[in-house]
């Protein structure tokens, strides 16, 4: 296996072990108990359908590439007896990505960022960076270390919402 190739395998490995679909450690958590999380990510597969044009569907991520993007979803179901309020969901971008600007959402919820490891966090337009000279630059996407989603509405037992974002492996 030449350097190259070796790289990218390395690469592949560790953004589906951060992606959180081998290492628990990698998924995002919530802040309430009887809040489960499912986690997946996906990337965009190119087909044809029947009538033979092209199309582009999301499937399991097994094979990335740099360069190429992949959606994290989590959903959020609420496996207790009571409503739930303010649950809020923490998610790191995973090493070696870089978050796709504008490409958080998340059911009835409030999306803010974090470029310091998830210690703070705020929204998009007011990200921003320090230098080691002081210079106060806006954040760019490969700063981007967590996103946060605030679910604005009580989630009753039962429901649930998801969130989301998309992110480019370097």
């Amino acid at each position: 296996m030449n350097r190259s190739t070796l790289k990218i395998a390395m690469t592949l490995a560790k953004c589906l072990l951060l992606a959180g679909l081998l290492l628990p450690g990698g998924n995002a958590m919530a802040q309430q108990d009887p809040i489960r999380l499912e986690h997946k990510a996906e990337q965009w597969e190119r087909f044809t359908d029947e009538n033979g044009v092209e199309q582009t569907r999301l499937v399991a991520a097994a094979r990335v590439l740099p360069g190429e993007e992949l959606l994290f979803t989590v959903t959020y179901t609420n496996s207790g007896n009571q409503s739930a309020e303010n649950i809020t969901i923490v998610n790191p971008v995973p090493e070696h990505m870089d978050y796709v600007l504008r490409s958080a959402s998340g059911d009835d919820a409030a999306v803010t960022f974090s470029v310091d490891g998830g210690e703070s966090f705020t929204t998009e337009q007011d990200l921003s960076i320090t230098d080691a000279q002081g210079t106060k630059r806006p954040a760019a996407a490969e700063d981007y270390t967590h996103v946060r989603w605030i679910v604005g509405s009580d989630v009753a037992p039962g429901d649930s919402g998801k969130v989301q974002f998309t992110a480019i492996v370097e």
